[in-house]
């Protein structure tokens, strides 16, 4: 079986999976073809804005999502969509 690599020769995976949890039970997920956090956020979260389920009133994460660039499309998308949450 063949590794793939990056130039640079570290191993990076090709597929990420976002979770929504609230008191350690997973209520949504998404799987991405992007190997960073920075890009699945808000696909992420457009994708549970699309379903019945209820948006979060916090959201909590890592610094790989911590981004000018998130920040304002994520309060845009708030704005836009008149989402209650």
């Amino acid at each position: 079986m063949k590794e793939d690599h990056m130039k640079n020769g570290q191993l990076k995976p090709g597929y990420n999976v976002q979770i929504g949890t609230e008191n350690q039970f997973i209520l949504f997920y998404t799987i991405h073809q992007r190997p960073t956090d920075t890009r699945c956020f808000i696909p992420h979260m457009e994708k549970l804005a699309s379903t019945s389920l209820p948006m979060p009133q916090t959201v909590i994460a890592d610094t790989g999502y911590d981004s000018e660039k998130i920040m304002y499309m994520w309060w845009g998308m708030r704005k836009n969509r008149n989402l209650n949450f």
